[in-house]
């Protein structure tokens, strides 16, 4: 009852607990960070000449070819955000039947034209919102392409081509996405960012579950009518899983771009826990790769290490960042719960911003022409795609 009666007083008196005030937010170790290193290989060539002989059995289609091609129709906003009101929450739910209602395919990653076109967020002359799905056992990745306007929209399965004649299944969680040009950059496993063109789809035969060169002599994709061949990757070298919080291979949980110093920013997810790694790469937008070092590598340029726990999203603009995890009150409690948004400057601190978010909140996308941050959620009957301004939430221009 004393208990009781000292955390009324302090409620009373405006004072917050630890888990409520505002938290370290402590920058890595310059040297600790340039140790964080990713190769490409010769992984665009390679793919490249697969792609090129394969492309004469299957004739490539842009993206403007595949939102004529809708086959799913998203809803507008149906669920519940838990986003503060003042915020004016917007966006859509997807298709009234397995995309909301089963765990068949789980969102992860997001995107969207306001990525790939920093300046107008548009492509070809549409707002356009992507989305990785992952199956339960993490034997698949899937992208969702939707009009954000017409809320129609068309799954695409990740496949790898392997020859000039076949292709197989891109396995993994879809764990966070970015676009920038044609390209999208698409965090498939632990450590592995493979990479994809939005230039580049193929048509294939739905008529099988099996992915690649049937016996029939056709092409499926898991009974998808589209297939996004793999061009190329990057991967820590050397190989080896990803290690969370320590060691040298961070794993790569999330994935955003932040525009305006063009970087990739990538995170860790730890559960039930703090100090999931935070880090920048260097993009360079002229030719459309990550940018290496002399010595051909990727270095990672900044890192922090989190104060939020479970993150699970992370991006930035002009040093400020935005994670989605864990709110204070539900830290250490079992079960699904709402999640929140935490905002501060890198190497500084981080607080919880106003009200909750969708339960299960993913990954976060900015989109610089409009000032929207969007965010995506993986909760079974409750999954949104919603958008809220950046200067309403953050305070920040």
């Amino acid at each position: 009852m004393r208990l009781l009666i000292g955390l009324v007083t302090l409620l009373l008196l405006g004072v917050v607990t630890p888990a409520e005030a505002a938290a370290s937010f402590p920058r890595l170790a310059a040297a600790t960070v340039d140790g964080f290193r990713l190769t490409a290989g010769d992984t665009f060539a390679t793919y490249g000449a697969r792609i090129a002989a394969l492309d004469a059995k299957l004739p490539p289609r842009g993206l403007g070819s595949l939102l004529a091609d809708t086959n799913r129709k998203a809803r507008p906003l149906c669920h519940g955000t838990y986003l503060a009101t003042a915020l004016k929450p917007a966006g859509f739910c997807w298709e009234d039947a397995n995309d909301d209602k089963t765990n068949d395919w789980i969102p992860q990653g997001l995107t969207g034209s306001g990525d790939a076109s920093p300046a107008t967020g548009t492509v070809g002359g549409k707002r356009v919102v992507a989305a990785s799905w992952h199956t339960p056992g993490d034997t698949m990745v899937r992208l969702s392409f939707v009009d954000a306007t017409g809320l129609g929209y068309r799954h695409v399965l990740l496949v790898e081509p392997t020859s000039g004649t076949d292709f197989r299944v891109v396995a993994g969680h879809g764990h966070g996405m970015t676009w920038a040009g044609n390209l999208l950059f698409v965090a498939t496993t632990g450590g592995l960012i493979r990479v994809f063109d939005t230039t580049h789809f193929w048509k294939v035969d739905a008529g099988a579950g099996t992915v690649g060169l049937g016996t029939d002599g056709k092409y499926h994709a898991a009974f998808y009518d589209y297939a996004m061949p793999q061009v190329g990757a990057y991967w820590y070298p050397g190989g080896g899983a990803c290690t969370t919080a320590t060691d040298t291979r961070p794993c790569l949980s999330t994935l955003s771009y932040d525009h305006t110093d063009s970087t990739f920013v990538t995170a860790e997810h730890v559960p039930s826990a703090a100090g999931g790694r935070i880090l920048r790469w260097p993009f360079d937008p002229a030719s459309g790769r990550l940018k290496t070092s002399a010595d051909g590598l990727v270095h990672a340029v900044e890192g922090f290490s989190s104060p939020v726990w479970g993150m699970q999203g992370a991006v930035s603009r002009g040093g400020y960042f935005v994670l989605t995890g864990v709110c204070p009150e539900y830290a250490g409690v079992a079960g699904d719960h709402p999640s929140c948004l935490h905002g501060g400057v890198g190497g500084t601190s981080t607080s919880r911003l106003t009200g909750q978010a969708p339960v299960n909140s993913q990954n976060l996308s900015y989109w610089p022409a409009t000032g929207e941050l969007w965010l995506i959620n993986e909760q079974l009957r409750e999954r949104v795609t919603v958008h809220v301004p950046w200067t309403t939430l953050t305070g920040r221009p």
